[in-house]
């Protein structure tokens, strides 16, 4: 059986409790500029978007079946310039 005295050094106090406003800021060790990265979308408008998943049809499992492959947002792009339309599906 636990000694009572032994239970009272365990139990946490108002005194023990951290802080709400303790907000700790830590210097970063490395600097990293920051860079401009390019969808490669930049010239194309978006014509559709919608949340999707995305199937492949696995014709070597006997028998044959759909196997689901992500979820993500699909879009059609057209280009500004030639016009033409593409499709994009971004899983997660």
């Amino acid at each position: 059986m636990a000694d009572p005295k032994d239970q009272e050094d365990h139990d946490t106090t108002a005194d023990g409790a951290e802080d709400p406003n303790h907000d700790p800021h830590f210097e970063p060790i490395v600097s990293l500029p920051e860079q401009d990265v390019k969808t490669l979308e930049e010239d194309e408008e978006e014509l559709f978007k919608m949340r999707a998943k995305l199937y492949r049809f696995a014709s070597e499992n006997d028998p044959p079946e759909w196997k689901e492959r992500g979820t993500g947002d699909v879009k059609l792009l057209k280009h500004k310039e030639k016009g033409t339309i593409q499709m994009v599906h971004l899983c997660v």
